[in-house]
């Protein structure tokens, strides 16, 4: 009979063999022909985006300033792209995503979304070697290696200042969608007043 350690450890070794899914899944290369972006306004003035980032070969391109999807042709016809979406990897149109974009993000650590009532003045970057959205305070989410799930850090809140100066605080809220199918990101938003100061 297996003691309790063994029956962990066997139980480790066979979460540790499963496919890692931030690089692997079945729906992985298939082409969604309906709407890669689905946004829903809420009541209290936010909005919720539901964006369909499974197609691991493709960027899903996003307009915060009016709400919607930009497909490829458009977006680099335009510039008018903030943020790209790859499976879990998110972009902006700013340093290492585009040099000639001028979106800039701010990381928050432990602001709670209704205090933050104003953009602030200060702590904007752009991607460098790696996304903010990704890397800075250690990225977004979490990777849970027994379940193989991406976990949302929902303690980070980000303050996009968009492709025309406008603001917006944002909140990834998951991986998944309501049926558990991963690279369905959700996140909501909200525009904020700008700083007295310019970033």
């Amino acid at each position: 009979m297996r003691t309790m350690r063994q029956v962990v450890l066997l139980g480790l070794a066979v979460a540790g063999c499963a496919p890692d899914l931030r690089t692997d899944y079945p729906f992985d290369g298939q082409v969604n022909t309906g709407p890669l972006v689905e946004v829903s306004p809420q009541e209290d003035g936010s909005a919720m985006a539901l964006v369909d980032a499974t197609n691991k070969s493709s960027l899903v391109f996003f307009d915060i300033d009016e709400g919607r999807e930009l497909k490829a042709d458009e977006a680099f016809d335009t510039n008018g792209w903030d943020l790209a979406f790859q499976r879990y990897t998110v972009t902006m149109n700013g340093g290492g995503g585009n040099p000639n974009g001028q979106v800039r993000v701010a990381v928050r650590k432990d602001a709670s979304w209704d205090s933050l009532t104003s953009a602030p003045a200060e702590g904007y970057q752009q991607d460098a070697s790696e996304p903010v959205f990704n890397g800075v305070e250690g990225g977004w989410y979490t990777y849970d290696l027994v379940k193989h799930r991406l976990v949302t850090r929902e303690e980070l809140l980000y303050v996009v200042r968009s492709s025309e100066g406008r603001f917006f605080k944002l909140q990834m809220l998951s991986y998944y969608d309501n049926a558990g199918t991963p690279a369905r990101l959700s996140f909501r938003y909200e525009a904020l007043p700008a700083p007295t100061s310019a970033p």
